[in-house]
């Protein structure tokens, strides 16, 4: 750490007057740095060139069409980032802010207008590397692997008289159909054949992450930070990450707070009848039960916390399927 604290010194030519580390794994570094420059956040990571480039020209394009993103500290000579053995490290100015709460339909609005901004003013980036970082191409063989992943489960489950596998396997029917009736509306969906085709400046860029830990929040301001995922998809992903932390925090599907995420999201980025089949035939689609399963969430929960979970995404799915339909 010393030899790090001494060539941030000496390339950013400031003293650093304390830093302490925020989080320590294999995949990154990330420290809090006072320094006579002012407060900042500092990543270390092992990531390819282009990656790097992809995300921080992102953030670039984001924060000049107004997305509120910290800004990146430069070097003495002008440079986004430094090497520090075989890592680079990025400083972002540190916002002292409170995070956002997912727990009541003003602030689910308040959110889904900061999303359906980024979404739609990241329209028009491009860039050199767009193709390795485009989540359109993946979406037909995601749905077909999800889909044999639940079935795979099912069969090599079952039988057990283990009773959270039985919590399961009520639900599962379920979801598989669930699961086939989204792709079919996928496969048949000219405007999903259609946008996979566009240019990549004509893609919505997603931030894959969008948490309320990556939001930070003073009076009516709402930043994002973390844009380690960003990538070219369809605003369902960011969407469908907002609306699983949303029911994980109040325990339960809401319709409520969906309609005013949607409402505020529809302010700031409408979308067509096409565009909105799409989006709610990808939240009807069980990829949160894949990833369930897969990641095998259930071993650490009760059977009342499965049967609560369970229940909570068949609700959520019945809504989106009966949504996909009436908007075709």
């Amino acid at each position: 750490m010393d030899d790090l604290i001494k060539k941030i010194q000496n390339r950013y030519a400031m003293t650093v007057l304390h830093h302490k580390t925020i989080r320590d794994t294999s995949k990154s570094l990330v420290i809090y740095l006072e320094t006579t420059n002012g407060k900042f956040i500092g990543k270390v990571f092992t990531m390819e060139k282009e990656r790097l480039h992809f995300i921080l020209n992102a953030e670039a394009h984001l924060r000049k069409n107004g997305v509120l993103i910290p800004d990146i500290q430069r070097t003495e000579n002008n440079k986004r980032y430094i090497t520090h053995k075989e890592k680079v490290l990025v400083l972002h100015k540190r916002l002292s802010w409170a995070n956002i709460a997912y727990n009541s339909p003003i602030r689910m609005e308040r959110i889904g207008i900061v999303l359906g901004k980024f979404h739609a003013r990241s329209l028009g980036f491009s860039s050199r590397y767009g193709e390795l970082y485009h989540g359109a191409e993946k979406w037909s063989g995601e749905y077909k692997a999800d889909l044999a992943a639940i079935e795979k489960w099912e069969l090599r489950h079952a039988g057990k008289k283990d009773q959270k596998y039985a919590v399961i396997a009520e639900y599962l029917p379920f979801f598989k159909q669930a699961g086939r009736t989204a792709k079919e509306h996928l496969l048949s969906s000219r405007y999903f054949s259609k946008w996979k085709k566009e240019p990549l400046r004509n893609h919505f860029l997603c931030h894959g992450d969008f948490n309320n830990g990556n939001l930070l929040v003073s009076n009516q301001r709402i930043a994002i930070i973390d844009w380690e995922d960003v990538r070219y998809d369809f605003p369902s992903k960011d969407i469908a990450r907002v609306l699983s932390l949303a029911m994980r925090k109040n325990d339960q599907w809401n319709e409520e707070l969906f309609s005013h995420l949607l409402r505020g999201y529809l302010q700031e980025n409408p979308l067509s009848i096409e565009q909105l089949h799409l989006l709610f035939i990808d939240l009807a689609f069980p990829h949160i039960i894949e990833r369930f399963l897969r990641k095998k969430l259930y071993a650490q929960m009760s059977l009342a916390e499965i049967q609560q979970f369970c229940n909570r995404e068949a609700l959520k799915t019945a809504f989106m399927l009966d949504e996909m339909k009436a908007h075709v």
